[in-house]
């Protein structure tokens, strides 16, 4: 299953002043709700320079995709429709390995279900 991912700035500019935050060890979530009704979710992925050169935040932009691909097939139990969710990485996401990642946005995104 692909992901359907946010390209344009103004997208992230307004998920940032309008979402709602979740705070991990590792990545910051933002959600916010489309107007659009009974699509899929969208999602945005941001590594910053802090984070490391352009290998490293690929690698890590990567990883990150990858764990939202697997999750999708079981889209009802993490994900709300109509959604946008930008992942902001954090320093720490370099030392994390992929499994506790992997465990860490699951519980973040049942959380966020929940909510």
């Amino acid at each position: 299953m692909s992901i359907l991912t946010i390209k344009k700035r103004s997208d992230f500019i307004s998920s940032n002043k309008q979402a709602e935050k979740i705070h991990g060890r590792s990545f910051v979530i933002q959600k916010l709700k489309r107007n659009e009704l009974n699509v899929e979710p969208h999602f945005g992925f941001t590594a910053t320079k802090k984070i490391g050169t352009a290998v490293v935040r690929n690698k890590i932009k990567r990883r990150l995709k990858s764990i939202i691909r697997n999750l999708l097939n079981n889209k009802n139990e993490y994900f709300d429709l109509s959604v946008n969710y930008i992942l902001i990485c954090k320093k720490e996401i370099v030392r994390v390995s992929y499994e506790d990642l992997q465990t860490e946005i699951k519980a973040k995104f049942i959380i966020i279900k929940t909510s």
